[in-house]
């Protein structure tokens, strides 16, 4: 991947978390809550992809979603257990907005996304922008 490219995710990066911050700022309806969740899922995976492109430029083997998650706390990326413990309950939770049909389980989802997620994957994604490809 070259600088140009990476330099374009920072940028889907920080637009996908702005998108999210916006849905979880408005007031509460079935409509909102169903498009929080969409940006969430598009977020999440423009995020955790874009650690995984960083990570393996320093070197690092990541795979898939967790161990990304985990070389990041491991990296400093993430910064504490409990925050990580967070990230790992965001990757459970994106795996099942599949199932978002499921009234209580797409609250329950929704209520984490504006209580935490959107807040650290807004955190993450300023994280992002001072990372350099170099």
């Amino acid at each position: 991947m070259s600088k140009q490219r990476f330099a374009e995710r920072q940028t889907e990066v920080k637009e996908a978390a702005a998108r999210l911050a916006e849905a979880v700022a408005q007031p509460k309806s079935e409509l909102i809550r169903d498009a929080a969740m969409q940006r969430f899922e598009f977020t999440f995976e423009v995020v955790w992809k874009t650690l995984k492109l960083f990570l393996e430029r320093q070197g690092h083997e990541c795979g898939g979603p967790r161990p990304t998650l985990k070389k990041a706390f491991a990296e400093g990326l993430i910064t504490t257990p409990d925050e990580a413990d967070v990230w790992l309950q965001m990757l459970e939770d994106r795996n099942l907005t599949s199932h978002a049909y499921d009234q209580a389980l797409a609250e329950r989802i929704y209520r984490n996304i504006a209580k935490d997620y959107a807040s650290l994957l807004g955190a993450m994604a300023a994280k992002i922008q001072n990372l350099s490809w170099d």
